[in-house]
């Protein structure tokens, strides 16, 4: 079985997350909004495009790959691989790859967006600082485990240079 799954690296859509009531033990609002940005979309469907053109090529068939024609439950109305059906997959089978980041962004004092500043200390509270991947401003284009851990290498300094 070979499988192809396009994810997008840079998405222009935003999603958040609200507390959702006072009780810190209680379980944060989140909503992703995959896919309310059209441009993100637009690339996914191409995407996919992509990945059909790959399995059609003779170097894969020549190893015995095809093409499930499964339809996606929910899509039927669609012509298969049409546009509209691509997107229609993509809405109904979106999941994560789980780099979640930029909840807390990290940023310069005049950014009203920014959470942290760049020693990643909380704004507005005293001896907090975030050391995750939640203060990237922007996800990286790879695993985010290398930037994390330089994340930390840098709050690890921070911390002892700081007067405790």
């Amino acid at each position: 079985m070979l499988s192809f799954a396009p994810f997008l690296l840079h998405p222009k859509s935003v999603g958040e997350i609200r507390l959702q009531t006072t009780d810190p033990f209680d379980h944060p609002l989140i909503d992703p909004n995959y896919y309310d940005d059209v441009r993100d979309v637009k690339s996914i469907v191409e995407a996919l495009k992509v990945c059909a053109q790959l399995a059609e090529t003779k170097a894969l068939k020549a190893i015995g790959t095809k093409m499930r024609k499964q339809k996606v439950p929910g899509c039927e109305k669609h012509t298969h691989m049409s546009d509209e059906y691509l997107e229609c997959v993509a809405r109904t089978m979106t999941s994560t790859i789980n780099h979640p980041t930029g909840t807390c962004k990290m940023g310069a004092s005049n950014d009203p967006t920014a959470v942290t500043d760049p020693e990643l200390r909380v704004r507005g509270l005293q001896g907090l600082r975030v050391v995750d991947a939640s203060i990237m401003p922007e996800i990286v284009s790879a695993n985010t485990q290398a930037a994390i851990v330089m994340i930390a290498e840098k709050a690890a300094d921070l911390i002892k240079g700081a007067k405790l």
